[in-house]
């Protein structure tokens, strides 16, 4: 048998193809990239033909590259992008040539809906979430009310890499991470419900059944073969969505395992049994056994970014990301009290969809490095009152494993360890969604037999930065000030 598998990634930004071997080594990558298009405020759209195109591309790029056999290719394992609903009619036709991404709102009028009926708790709790733009379900209520003959003519409504894996085996399948970020899936009878799906609106009908995330559901079709260079008859695997998938590919699986992922967004994750009920937190099926519990801050690396572009027009040159952190070296822990309420982009915590961020506690002796360290502790101090919640709903938190391209900020793990007061573990794998889905196929050709064990024993330690009793102690004010000023602006910019 052979020790090889394929990983595709239809992300955000690029699709990517890699040929990786049984025990993780990636031997070679390939990448397509493409743009986001934003027609109206608050839209992000792609064409979906345009993955399907590049995944050809790439699939042939990365076997030519690796000068591997595509008959010697164990298996398939796609992650992607999530939430995104491609229709495609019963000949397989795509009805819907813009697809609504992850990060689009249009459907903010069917969430606030959804939201506002008296029901409203039950069907959360049903759930496990509350309901907001980014689910697949609600984004399909938004296709039947504003484009009714494509949703009339869907026969199914995949998510990316479900729509990648029906072009290439023709099976209409997907597996329980998206379908529980559908706001269709019961989190306790681990399930499609119809009772959500009559509370959202949607055709249950219309949604792919789901299977474990390294289960097999179809093979290379003779026709996809002929695009891709895939020999027919290739297993394919579920896969799962890209964060869940990263969760499993950097190793966070397992009790006390808690997860920074910063990178555009900042994602607060754990791993858990169960899903984690609160109005604060969001919950999604583990490619893995259990739950992944989280919060996500749109503006998290994205607040840096700002920050950067800023000093940027003010000094009429490209500051550095380097130089920031110089200039956030200068000024104290705490900011001598100066605060950075984090959200630009609103969260998804219903009453603070249309917030906007903001400094607080201004006084004539702040200066530059002030307001630069306050970007990082406004952003650290926002998700230590998420972790305090995760706390307090009875996860114990023992470290923070800190990913994604924010983890190369040595000040910024620094403030984090101290703000959450616990030891920051640094991980240094830039490729987790490819390693993550490239376990996945493993375990479905049967070469891996337990893919959460495997993710644990390829963790790769990495550097460790533990807080400092005094600027705990210092932050530890800042967070209750924090909190204070977060209640009293929840609601305060009317949705």
């Amino acid at each position: 048998m052979s020790d090889r598998v394929l990983a595709l990634d239809i992300g955000t930004q690029s699709t990517r193809a890699a040929v990786v071997a049984a025990d993780g080594t990636i031997l070679g990558i390939a990448q397509a990239k493409h743009e986001i298009e934003s027609p109206s405020p608050g839209w992000a759209q792609q064409d979906p033909e345009s993955w399907w195109d590049e995944a050809v591309r790439v699939v042939r790029m990365a076997l030519e590259q690796t000068r591997t056999d595509p008959g010697a290719l164990a298996a398939i394992a796609a992650c992607g992008q999530m939430h995104g609903p491609v229709g495609v009619d019963r000949d397989g036709r795509v009805t819907t040539p813009r697809v609504q991404l992850w990060c689009d709102k249009r459907c903010g009028e069917q969430a606030s809906a959804l939201q506002k009926r008296p029901d409203a708790s039950r069907l959360a709790a049903l759930a496990g979430s509350m309901p907001n733009p980014a689910w697949t379900g609600i984004k399909v209520r938004w296709i039947r009310d504003r484009e009714p003959a494509a949703y009339d003519r869907a026969r199914w409504f995949l998510v990316p890499k479900d729509f990648i894996n029906y072009r290439l085996t023709g099976v209409a399948a997907t597996d329980p991470s998206e379908a529980s970020g559908s706001f269709l899936w019961d989190a306790d009878a681990d399930r499609y419900t119809e009772a959500l799906a009559e509370a959202v609106g949607v055709d249950l009908a219309k949604f792919a059944p789901a299977f474990p995330s390294h289960a097999v559901v179809g093979k290379v079709t003779p026709e996809a073969a002929r695009a891709t260079g895939l020999v027919a008859g290739t297993p394919v695997v579920a896969g799962g969505g890209d964060f869940p998938v990263s969760m499993l590919g950097f190793g966070i699986v397992g009790p006390g395992m808690t997860a920074d992922v910063t990178g555009t967004s900042l994602l607060l994750a754990a791993h858990t049994p169960k899903p984690l009920r609160d109005p604060s937190l969001q919950n999604l099926r583990h490619v893995v056994d259990g739950w992944i519990p989280f919060t996500i801050l749109d503006c998290g690396g994205l607040s840096m970014t700002w920050c950067k572009d800023l000093a940027s027009s003010m000094t009429g040159r490209e500051v550095s990301y380097d130089e920031l952190v110089a200039m956030a070296e200068q000024a104290p822990p705490g900011s001598d009290g100066l605060l950075f309420y984090p959200y630009m982009l609103g969260e998804r915590r219903s009453e603070n969809v249309a917030a906007r961020g903001g400094f607080i506690g201004l006084k004539l002796g702040h200066a530059a490095p002030h307001l630069v360290r306050a970007v990082m502790e406004g952003v650290a101090l926002a998700t230590g009152k998420d972790l305090d919640r995760l706390r307090r709903l009875g996860h114990a938190v023992r470290r923070i494993r800190s990913v994604g391209g924010g983890a190369r900020n040595r000040l910024w793990n620094r403030i984090k360890a101290d703000v959450f007061r616990v030891p920051v573990e640094i991980a240094e794998e830039p490729e987790a969604g490819i390693k993550g889905a490239a376990l996945l196929a493993a375990a479905g050709a049967g070469l891996v037999t337990d893919p959460a064990a495997a993710a644990v024993a390829r963790r790769a330690a990495g550097s460790v930065v533990e807080p400092d009793p005094g600027a705990a102690e210092v932050y530890g004010a800042a967070q209750a000030e924090f909190n204070r000023v977060y209640e009293r602006l929840l609601g305060f910019w009317p949705a």
